[in-house]
């Protein structure tokens, strides 16, 4: 133990610096939620979807990193949206797009769970996936979204693509 202790006083100044690049690459993974939320922009369209259902469209650039929508719905586990680089149905209105769909049931209806969590998931540091925000869908504010479809429009990283709405292709053009 001693000679630690020598060590760390022998060495201060350059263990002190080794320790702030150690915080700064700690910091790294932890991501700033609020920066990346920019890159998300959403809208909810009215296109006849069924009464009791929702369905869930994520679109992506296509040489973007993947991004996932959890779905978790009626306690059975979840469903996913993913679309990126390496998954995702390219859009036949965009080709630069990718994108992934999910319907879901709304599950109270059936005496299931009594809300519907919509989490949003990237990878960052080392591609470790994190939940980025959560949306939650309660009988409270269902008439909102039934018979409806939520599409998350997900840039790169800094992106503005999105930010342009002639770039939020519709549901029907996908």
């Amino acid at each position: 133990m001693s000679g630690v202790i020598v060590t760390l006083i022998e060495n201060g100044p350059a263990v002190l610096g080794a320790l702030k690049s150690g915080l700064g690459l700690i910091r790294s993974f932890f991501p700033d939620k609020s920066k990346d939320l920019q890159d998300v922009v959403y809208r909810v369209y009215e296109d006849e979807q069924p009464h009791g259902k929702l369905r869930v469209i994520l679109v992506n650039e296509s040489n973007g990193w993947n991004k996932a929508i959890r779905i978790y719905h009626g306690g059975k586990g979840y469903t996913e949206c993913k679309a990126g680089d390496s998954t995702g149905t390219v859009a036949k209105g965009d080709p630069h797009l990718k994108y992934s769909i999910a319907t879901i049931d709304f599950p109270w209806q059936s005496g299931g769970q009594q809300y519907i969590a919509l989490q949003l998931w990237k990878p960052k540091a080392l591609g470790i996936w994190y939940d980025l925000e959560e949306i939650r869908i309660t009988p409270s504010n269902q008439s909102d979204y039934d018979g409806k479809t939520l599409v998350f429009y997900w840039g790169t990283d800094g992106s503005t693509y999105f930010h342009n709405e002639n770039h939020l292709i519709k549901p029907y053009d996908l």
